[in-house]
Parts: C-alpha cells; sequence; structure tokens
C-alpha cells in the first residue's frame, strides 16, 4: 500500500471515532436528562452541544473518505 492510501485511510479511522463519540456523547445525554434536576439538564445540554458537532463531523469526514475514494476509482 502506498503512503498516500495510508493517509487517507486514517482521515476514515478518524471520522469513525468520532462519530462513534458523538453518539456515546448523545447516550450520555439520555441517560443524564432528568426532569427534576436542573444541574444534570444543564450538563445535558451541555454534551449535546458537543456531542452533535463532534459526530456531525466524523459523518462528513467518513462521506468525504467515500467520494475521494469512489471518484478516485472512478478517473482510474
Amino acid at each position: 500500500m502506498s503512503d498516500a492510501f495510508r493517509e487517507i485511510m486514517k482521515i476514515h479511522y478518524i471520522g469513525t471515532a468520532l462519530l462513534a463519540c458523538g453518539f456515546a456523547m448523545l447516550v450520555g445525554v439520555v441517560l443524564l436528562l432528568d426532569p427534576t434536576a436542573p444541574d444534570a439538564n444543564i450538563g445535558a445540554g451541555i454534551l449535546a452541544m458537543v456531542g452533535v458537532p463532534v459526530g456531525t463531523l466524523g459523518l462528513v469526514m467518513i462521506i468525504g473518505h467515500a467520494l475521494f475514494r469512489t471518484f478516485k476509482t472512478v478517473r482510474s
């Protein structure tokens, strides 16, 4: 395998890890929500504000990698 291929695969792996972290944060939000504890809701809101962008960034990286591999295969 070439060095360029390894670098592109790193993007895929990092995207997958970010997507997993985003989902884990959103699961934490669901577990933290409590209608009687406002402090827990504040923590869950902050976790959601971080989890959604992290998961979105991971998903964008995975889709970008897939598009890159598709167009690279078509051009070759």
